[in-house]
């Protein structure tokens, strides 16, 4: 039967470049986050709210970068024709609702980083 899990992958086109950008941008991201976590914490939520902001999004975007390497590597579409792609934008929708919750919560409440205060020294 043609298209069954038994079928021989089909490798793109080898490209210098095709993987690097990807590559770079987590690298960048992961390491910008240790800055902007230690900046967050030493300023005021209140009197620096794009701090806050930077880091909720900066924290979603590296979350949801790491999620998606465990759904393409443990629940590719190709093994699970069904489940994958229902994997992936669970994701997506997950990764959607976090950032509107963390919108919300940053804009409407305390913020990310006073909370964290707040929770820490309690």
């Amino acid at each position: 039967l043609k298209g069954t899990v038994n079928d021989p992958t089909s490798f793109p086109t080898p490209s210098r470049t095709h993987g690097s950008y990807h590559w770079a941008f987590e690298r960048i991201l992961s390491a910008g986050l240790v800055p902007l976590t230690g900046a967050a914490f030493v300023t005021s939520a209140t009197a620096y709210p794009v701090v806050d902001a930077l880091l909720g999004v900066g924290l979603v975007m590296h979350s949801h970068l790491g999620f998606g390497q465990i759904v393409a590597d443990y629940v590719h579409p190709r093994k699970f024709p069904v489940l994958g792609p229902v994997a992936t934008w669970g994701l997506r929708t997950a990764t959607v609702a976090t950032l509107v919750g963390v919108y919300q919560f940053n804009t409407n409440d305390v913020g990310l980083t006073e909370l964290i205060a707040k929770v820490w020294g309690a």
